[in-house]
């Protein structure tokens, strides 16, 4: 039997456990409305030519402590830190790399948050074949296949009612920065010599095919213990990090494409649903997916696949772009990261060039004038910015 001819899961065939946690209502009913107004501070800090790099470093940890712990003290103790950042019109020292661990990111607190901010960095000293002025030092903690492994499986299950943390966000975080380090030969290359890169590589992949994928679903996700129970999530966000970074298709391929289309209807990283709102970031997570899976759909997911990128292609262009060529940035922490996704998703599904458009042959009349438009509001962006670079990048690729 051939891919296309076997025959699809049924939704309710597919594992779907979605998490509450028992703090997130209460610290969002404390925290929430504070942190909207302090990112709106910020925003008007980007409109009015400012960059406030470390203000938003601070505002997306606060956020995910307020998210994913019942940590109100840290919440209140960044919160306090952001205003203080405020009162900084120039706040260029967040760009710089740290002499002491060599990592970027110097706002965050968490390690996994200078992790996670060093990547970009690390590949656009990549692309333009310079070296980073200070030992990775920060690399450490992860730097041989037990502390690596050791690290992974601390994250893996969260028991919240028990520790007061979901470990969810930081098992993302690890999971993609560390990808993109070790799955990409040039960025390992400016790790300290000496670290054992194709072991750390392999340990990875073992952790990621062999221990952390569900190979009933072929997807990613934090589990968790739930009284007394071990229940696993598929989630889009930590599946499109696994995958994305590697070259070869890891296993379940099959089962994965069954269960994306499965888990349609539920709400954002459970699902494709989101709140309303076109978010770019979420529709880029799922184009991915859905090129990952292409080879191993049937021909009728095939089918429904195409019908729905052309649903989230018309979302994108009508909803999230305003015609003067700005990306809606309400679901993000910056305008960068706004320009960042919204370029992403659009040159994922091809809109730009023909070499990308794996799910259907037809070509968009008015790419070159939007793509025209949209470099002229990235080239006024703050070149420092790894995210604005990135975005060029792609903005710019030809076939």
């Amino acid at each position: 039997m051939t891919v296309s001819q076997q025959p699809p899961m049924h939704a309710r065939d597919v594992p779907n456990f979605i998490p509450e946690s028992p703090y997130k209502r209460e610290m969002n009913r404390r925290f929430r409305d504070e942190i909207l107004d302090l990112r709106r501070q910020v925003m008007d800090m980007h409109r009015t030519g400012h960059e406030p790099i470390c203000s938003t470093q601070i505002l997306g940890e606060a956020r995910d402590l307020m998210n994913y712990t019942n940590n109100s003290d840290a919440v209140r103790a960044r919160l306090d830190d952001l205003r203080a950042t405020l009162r900084q019109p120039n706040q260029d020292y967040a760009y710089e790399q740290s002499a002491d661990d060599g990592s970027w990111g110097g706002c965050c607190k968490a390690w996994y948050l200078r992790l996670d901010a060093s990547i970009d960095p690390l590949k656009e000293l990549v692309e333009t074949g310079r070296r980073p002025q200070h030992p990775l030092r920060f690399f450490a903690p992860v730097d041989t296949p037990d502390k690596l492994r050791r690290y992974l499986e601390s994250l893996l299950i969260s028991d919240v009612k028990a520790t007061g943390i979901d470990n969810r966000k930081e098992l993302n975080y690890a999971i993609t920065s560390l990808a993109q380090i070790l799955f990409k030969p040039k960025v390992a290359a400016l790790l300290p010599a000496g670290t054992p890169v194709t072991d750390l590589a392999a340990t990875l992949q073992d952790f990621l095919d062999n221990r952390a994928q569900n190979p009933q679903t072929g997807f990613w996700g934090a589990w968790y213990m739930t009284d007394g129970e071990l229940k696993k999530t598929n989630d889009l966000s930590i599946t499109f990090h696994a995958i994305s970074y590697r070259s070869d298709d890891p296993p379940h391929m099959r089962e994965l494409a069954d269960t994306l289309f499965a888990m349609r209807a539920s709400r954002y990283p459970y699902g494709w649903r989101d709140q309303g709102k076109q978010n770019n970031h979420h529709a880029y997570d799922v184009a991915r997916l859905l090129r990952r899976a292409w080879p191993y759909m049937t021909t009728d997911q095939q089918a429904r696949a195409t019908a729905e990128l052309t649903v989230m292609v018309a979302r994108s262009l009508s909803i999230s772009i305003g015609s003067d060529g700005r990306f809606d940035d309400e679901p993000y922490t910056s305008p960068a990261e706004a320009y960042y996704f919204g370029v992403s998703f659009l040159d994922e599904v091809g809109y730009f060039r023909a070499s990308r458009r794996f799910w259907t042959p037809l070509e968009a009349s008015d790419a070159d004038s939007l793509r025209a438009v949209l470099l002229q509001q990235l080239q006024k962006m703050d070149q420092r910015n790894a995210v604005v670079s990135a975005a060029l990048r792609k903005l710019t690729a030809t076939d």
